[in-house]
């Protein structure tokens, strides 16, 4: 029996899904709050998350959802997770296991990758979920509402982490995939 919750912050990028993340995690004592990132994500630290606009919160940088239980204090009321999309599908298994012992897990992802398919880990977290919060961006193009994420730069030796000088927010009718295979 869940005692906590889980929550999913999901969108394309540039939406908020960080700021978003790190207002909650404020809202809590920080003596009972612990973040957490996947070591791909490389973008602005290694040792925070941190977001667009340079809002940063120290975290705890793991390769694998499974390392990330031993790192909870028994004390810890609020787990947030940091680009759910970079784990494998067994993050919805950690949450499930933290929110049985009371925390509050909340976890920020991409739902959609550069080509418009869906993260099978995060379709099945958003199936889990308690909450869920699709967060939208302004398209670059049009000024509409974006739920895409546009690749704008070349893949290359198949690293697809970057920021604004690799993606943009479009809207469906601006978005197009891009010319590489699906990664």
């Amino acid at each position: 029996m869940r005692t906590g919750k889980i929550e999913l912050i999901c969108g394309c990028m540039f939406s908020g899904k960080t700021e978003e993340l790190l207002r909650r995690a404020r809202a809590v004592d920080p003596d009972r709050v612990i973040l957490f990132k996947h070591s791909r994500d490389d973008r602005y630290s290694a040792t925070e998350v941190v977001t667009h606009r340079q809002d940063s919160h120290c975290a705890v940088t793991v390769s694998d959802s499974h390392q990330i239980p031993a790192r909870v204090s028994p004390r810890t009321e609020f787990v947030g997770i940091d680009e759910g999309h970079f784990f494998a599908p067994s993050l919805v298994e950690v949450c499930r296991e933290l929110a049985c012992c009371g925390c509050t897990v909340a976890v920020t992802a991409l739902d959609l990758d550069s080509w418009g398919q869906p993260f099978a880990s995060i379709v099945r977290l958003r199936e889990q979920a308690d909450t869920v919060i699709v967060k939208h961006a302004i398209c670059a193009r049009c000024g509409q509402p974006a739920d895409h994420t546009q690749r704008t730069t070349p893949i290359v030796d198949g690293n697809i982490v970057g920021g604004p000088e690799a993606f943009e927010p479009r809207c469906l009718n601006c978005w197009t995939p891009p010319p590489e295979e699906p990664q």
